[in-house]
């Protein structure tokens, strides 16, 4: 038997199964009506008959001659009671039979109509719920009577053998309509891995183009000191202080590039708890306040706002913001640090700037590794090292917030990260200040 066939069999005995035990309760509903109707007709002729004088305690007989079939059973059936006094009474019952034969024929005649709507309806409702078992069985029917061509995934596996990683272009057609889902699945996995590599490329690239300029300044430095440093302390001590200061960048470079990493290979420890992010704000605020004196800091938030996060990681992404809201602001100028609940019920904090803003071709970039508005200046301007931001937005995404970002060239920036609220009790609100 083919899985067509065994699940229209199922879906017959199903049906079968339903009409039958409709039937069964029609037969049995009309048969209990008789025999209420029946039990009432004598009930009704006692009464009427001993009157007032009616009781139980009496002899009742429901009798018939020995005609030769059933019917004249019925139509010769005799009940008779006696009463207390021994007076007989009889009630011929061969009539009433007739009409309540009549009566319930005409009953299971206006009930079949409605039994027969019920199966119809009873049917179509089962061929919905074995559509899905159908498909399947006509798939895997279909599947079975298909001839299996190894030829076909040998070609397969050779064309997906010859394809190369480094090579954008890579695609396999075949031209198989059988196999197309499959080559647009592989297709799809190759494009993954272009990109992939290519960012992989780009890093690695970046990453040297990054090293390579301190360890040149390193080795420059160091060949003035072989030649000159000996004999001239104030060259020693330039060359000391521009190796120190070259020796800090390559450590924090390096130590970006190992968060990076260690994120991309899912190794970052993340450990989310309970936190207040309008404290959290206001703590960095009251660094910056201690640390920087050549700018102005203001704080507005609108505490409690509770969240749950990683403390240390937020406030690393908060501080690479402020940081790069100070290095491309003007001395004196004002930044503000604030954090507010927006309309979608979101935590958000933001960091706001009077500086020189980022042109709007640059800013769908500026969480990019390595990418800098400009490049020019980012040495000599305490540029940095174009990762600050791409960790930004990896602490943001592992939260599962978002960025919102508002730049005007020559007005300045605000940068706005959004997180998920979540309701905690036993906060005590941070003192706005402003």
């Amino acid at each position: 038997m083919t899985e067509t066939k065994r699940v229209r069999s199922i879906a017959r005995r199903v049906n079968h199964s339903f009409l039958l035990r409709a039937l069964f309760l029609l037969l049995l509903a009309n048969a209990m009506a008789a025999g209420l109707a029946f039990t009432l007709h004598l009930l009704t002729f006692e009464k009427a008959t001993l009157g007032p004088q009616w009781t139980v305690k009496m002899e009742r007989e429901l009798s018939a001659g020995d005609p030769a079939n059933w019917i004249s059973t019925l139509n010769s059936t005799i009940y008779t009671i006696v009463d207390g006094t021994g007076t007989e009474h009889t009630l011929a019952l061969g009539a009433y039979f007739r009409d309540l034969g009549a009566a319930v024929g005409t009953g299971i005649a206006v009930q079949i109509p409605f039994i027969i709507l019920a199966y119809v309806g009873f049917r179509r409702h089962t061929g919905n719920l074995l559509r899905p078992l159908r498909t399947m069985a006509a798939t895997a029917q279909e599947l079975s009577t298909i001839q299996f061509d190894e030829r076909k995934y040998h070609q397969l596996e050779d064309a997906i053998d010859s394809l190369s990683v480094q090579s954008p272009g890579a695609r396999i057609s075949m031209g198989n309509t059988e196999l197309m889902g499959l080559e647009t699945a592989v297709n799809n996995l190759i494009g993954r891995m272009h990109e992939s590599y290519r960012q992989q490329t780009r890093f690695v690239s970046d990453a040297s183009h990054e090293l390579r300029t301190p360890i040149a300044v390193i080795r420059g430095y160091a060949d003035l000191l072989a030649r000159w440093g000996k004999d001239d302390a104030q060259v020693m001590a330039e060359s000391v202080e521009a190796i120190q200061q070259e020796a800090d960048n390559m450590q924090r470079l390096v130590e970006q590039l190992l968060f990076l990493a260690r994120g991309d290979s899912g190794r970052n420890t993340f450990s989310p708890a309970p936190l207040d992010l309008a404290a959290l704000v206001q703590e960095a605020y009251e660094e910056y306040l201690l640390i920087d004196k050549t700018h102005r800091y203001r704080l507005k938030a609108d505490g409690p706002l509770p969240i749950s996060g990683d403390e240390a990681m937020l406030k690393q992404a908060l501080r690479i913001l402020t940081d790069n809201a100070a290095k491309y602001s003007p001395k004196d100028s004002i930044i503000t640090l604030s954090c507010q609940e927006n309309g979608k019920g979101e935590a958000c904090l933001s960091v706001q700037d009077n500086g020189a803003g980022i042109p709007g071709e640059d800013l769908p970039h500026i969480f990019e590794r390595f990418y800098r508005a400009d490049p020019a200046r980012a040495r000599g301007q305490g540029g940095g090292t174009g990762l600050g931001l791409a960790i930004a937005k990896w602490i943001v995404d592992r939260h599962n917030g978002y960025f919102d970002v508002f730049s005007r060239e020559g007005v300045g920036t605000r940068i706005t990260v959004c997180l998920p609220a979540k309701e905690f009790k036993d906060t005590p609100a941070p003192a706005a200040e402003s």
